[in-house]
């Protein structure tokens, strides 16, 4: 067993698998949505930007030709992450507690990638499940195709990555009136 836990296989070809990284992968962005509603044959601009991003629909799905979209996510180089969340007003990004609870799966809309210095390298990074993107599964699998060796998230990495995923999407944030309790609730005795 190596003396550190492999987090990637290297693959290739048009094979799809939930944890497959995609860099530059084209992800188009319609303009103009601010003349809402839309109306059916309204011509609208798009704009083509390249975005670094990892496969989060189910291998399963993939494989066996269940779904027509495939469901990505954004990835980010850390550096280039923290300096988005600092933009946004998040200090506690630069902290040591802030990477601690980042490693621990803590922070339900990020999940972290492991670096890897092999070819083709990869950074610490993070996946931002506040930018997913949608794209048809021919598209994802052509782009997979020209993109050469690639990364692919082996397990149990990919399964984590995969909770990581259902811990973003199933949080409940209810109206807890309950600061009385934290006045209140103390134990006797």
């Amino acid at each position: 067993m190596p003396d550190r836990p492999t987090w990637y296989e290297v693959t290739q070809g048009s094979e799809l698998l939930q944890g497959d990284l995609l860099r530059a992968c084209p992800i188009p962005r319609v303009l103009g949505l601010e003349q809402w509603p839309l109306h059916a044959g309204q011509p609208l601009e798009v704009d083509i930007t390249e975005e670094d991003v990892v496969m989060v629909s189910q291998s399963c799905d993939l494989a066996n030709d269940k779904i027509h979209d495939v469901v990505l996510v954004q990835v980010l180089g850390w550096q280039v992450a923290c300096q988005a969340l600092l933009a946004h007003g998040n200090t506690f990004a630069r902290s040591r507690q802030f990477r601690r609870a980042f490693v621990a799966g803590n922070i339900p809309s990020l999940s972290l990638l492991h670096k890897h210095d092999s070819a083709p390298t990869l950074g610490w990074s993070m996946v931002d499940f506040h930018r997913l993107f949608v794209l048809p599964k021919p598209v994802v699998t052509a782009v997979a195709r020209a993109a050469g060796p690639r990364w692919r998230v082996r397990s149990p990495y990919r399964e984590d990555l995969a909770q990581a995923v259902a811990r973003s999407c199933m949080r409940v944030g209810l109206p807890h009136e309950a600061q009385a309790f934290e006045r209140e609730g103390e134990v006797e005795g």
